[in-house]
């Protein structure tokens, strides 16, 4: 939707938006500057907020996956991406995660690993949740069957 803005020959503002015309005085274009304005920087700041929330519970969840049983790892590991198995592996507390994943791969899936963590440089908040958020459901399948092995 296209939006324009134009002042007419009185001097008031002229916002157009689609087919709809409103005019504004200068008063009222301030204030919903102002409101913009403050909307904006207080999304930001509640973004990141939520965003620092999501980053700490994936933490929790990656650290978590550390105490599932190798063979629910040896299963897992092949189904996600290389990009989401890098990110959980960098999000989990210590190097427990990390080393359990690569004793649970081959020997060519451990170098294609190391490759792809080497590769991958700094994952921002955005990517890590997006990748975390991917592969939730596998997590989930992965925190069930170990709930299964732990009643057997």
């Amino acid at each position: 939707m296209d939006v324009t803005a134009t002042r007419n020959k009185q001097g008031d503002y002229e916002l157009e938006i689609g087919p709809v015309t409103l005019e504004l005085g200068s008063q009222v274009v301030a204030a919903l500057q102002k409101v913009i304005d403050e909307r904006l920087n207080n999304s930001d700041a509640q973004e990141s907020e939520q965003l620092e929330k999501k980053v700490k519970a994936y933490k929790m969840l990656a650290t978590k996956m550390a105490g599932v049983d190798d063979r629910i790892v040896q299963q897992f590991a092949p189904r996600v991406g290389s990009a989401q198995l890098v990110t959980m592996v960098r999000l989990a507390d210590g190097d427990a995660l990390r080393k359990k994943v690569l004793k649970n791969l081959s020997r060519q899936n451990q170098r294609q690993f190391e490759i792809d963590e080497a590769e991958m440089g700094k994952i921002t908040y955005q990517h890590a949740c997006a990748y975390m958020e991917q592969i939730v459901p596998l997590i989930k399948q992965a925190a069930q069957e170990q709930k299964a092995l732990q009643a057997e």
